[in-house]
């Protein structure tokens, strides 16, 4: 007499893990899919830096509005953002109306831009000590030149404003790592 290897109980348990398992896989992999290929609406690859995100995709005031608009009035009261974004955005609410407009965010975000450029701009100057345009070894320091040299793209051991800001753009600038605790 042949006696079967597995019971009853036991050939339908792993009929449903074998049938669970494919399952999975297949659900993980039409997931997968769709998400590498950015299918659906906000579905896009992620990106771990957060300038990246910035730099390529641009911010929709109207989006902004729509997302956060809780009593669907269509307009934006500072108060339906989050607490973070209430503090940030507090004073782009220009006519004081209590409710920010597309205008509005779009002039904010300008404004914090070019506060971002100007910054940029006062550290560059601050660290060319001898005011000739150029960022050198001497200038900087041995540790800080070992993190900015990628940034030096003809390879004349200066940089240029410019020079650092194309890298930034690119990516190549390291960014500081935080101190061991």
């Amino acid at each position: 007499m042949n006696r079967p290897l597995f019971s009853n109980t036991a050939r339908s348990a792993i009929r449903r893990l074998v049938l669970g398992t494919f399952l999975s896989a297949a659900v993980l992999a039409g997931g997968g899919a769709a998400y590498a290929a950015g299918g659906a609406e906000g579905t896009a690859a992620p990106r771990h830096d957060k300038d990246a995100r910035r730099e390529h995709r641009p911010r929709d005031p109207a989006r902004m509005i729509k997302r956060f608009d809780k009593n669907g009035d269509g307009k934006l009261a500072v108060s339906e953002l989050p607490e973070k974004a209430q503090k940030r955005l507090a004073t782009a609410d220009t006519n004081k109306d209590g409710a920010l407009s597309a205008e509005e965010l779009k002039a904010h975000a300008e404004q914090h831009k070019k506060a971002r450029e100007a910054k940029q701009k006062e550290r560059f100057a601050r660290k060319d000590k001898n005011r000739d345009g150029f960022l050198t070894r001497d200038e900087v320091g041995e540790e800080r030149w070992e993190r900015i040299k990628a940034a030096d793209a003809n390879r004349d051991n200066k940089l240029t404003a410019d020079e650092l800001r194309a890298a930034r753009g690119a990516h190549k600038q390291p960014r500081k790592q935080p101190a061991a605790r």
